[in-house]
């Protein structure tokens, strides 16, 4: 389904579930759209929750953009949960998902329920993750040149591995179709978040979750999420960023208990 705020811009989004259960929203990461999440939807409508799936500004079939901030994405779900007349919602944000859920909660607190982040950031303040930041952004202007097979080639690298075999194949569809300037903005505007102090200002029911296999420095990244919210970190053996798509099993474990307590 498409709804379209009063400034035009659009926001395509799918739904599972009943509207009379407890509502999740999933937040995809960068240079994906709602069906990063397939191994989530159904089954968590099956087990009793409504479940909302946006395509982001920039990304899938949402609305191009020539300029892009974390606000705009955190407008863009307060509008959609108005329009679809949700009062409260869990939230389930990976890698940039993460990060604009991480923003949305503290600006939004009263709508949230739940709050579960894997895989993401909520600062770039030391070196490493200010590198990690910048080249991102000299990645996506580079494969901007390249070309979008030249970034599928890429994913398929990143993914060689056997366990991460459902994230190879979705990223290497996803990314010869992804529009690369849209890419650029996005890394440029999550980028931008820093918002663990203001965590510390918040009380919020949390779970944070990474995947092992991207090394000790994005666990320790993650690691000062969990301390924010005031929660345990879970490290995912055999997963990497999308948690989610790479072990989904362990995943969604994780999720379902969580949601259940």
């Amino acid at each position: 389904m498409i709804f379209e705020n009063q400034k035009g811009l659009r926001t395509y989004y799918e739904e599972y579930g009943e509207k009379c259960d407890p509502t999740i929203l999933l937040i995809h990461g960068i240079g994906a759209d709602n069906q990063m999440w397939r191994p989530q939807t159904e089954l968590y409508a099956s087990k009793g929750y409504h479940i909302i799936v946006p395509d982001m500004i920039a990304h899938g079939k949402s609305s191009r953009v020539n300029k892009l901030t974390l606000s705009d994405w955190t407008k863009q779900i307060e509008e959609l949960l108005i329009h679809l007349n949700i009062h409260k919602v869990s939230i389930i944000g990976v890698s940039m998902g993460g990060v604009i859920a991480l923003s949305f909660i503290v600006n939004y607190p009263d709508l949230v329920d739940k709050i579960i982040i894997s895989d993401s950031f909520g600062e770039l303040k030391t070196i490493p993750e200010r590198i990690l930041g910048f080249s991102s952004v000299i990645g996506y202007k580079l494969f901007k040149i390249l070309g979008n097979k030249a970034l599928a080639k890429g994913m398929e690298s990143t993914y060689k591995a056997d366990f991460a075999y459902r994230a190879k194949k979705y990223f290497k569809e996803i990314c010869l179709e992804v529009d690369l300037k849209q890419m650029v903005l996005s890394r440029k505007a999550i980028n931008q978040i820093a918002i663990l102090d203001e965590l510390n200002n918040h009380k919020f029911n949390a779970m944070v979750m990474v995947g092992s296999e991207f090394g000790k420095w994005f666990v320790k990244i993650n690691k000062k999420i969990a301390d924010s919210l005031g929660t345990d970190l879970i490290i995912l053996q055999n997963s990497m960023d999308p948690s989610n798509l790479v072990n989904p099993d362990e995943f969604n474990k994780n999720v379902l208990e969580f949601l259940d307590e």
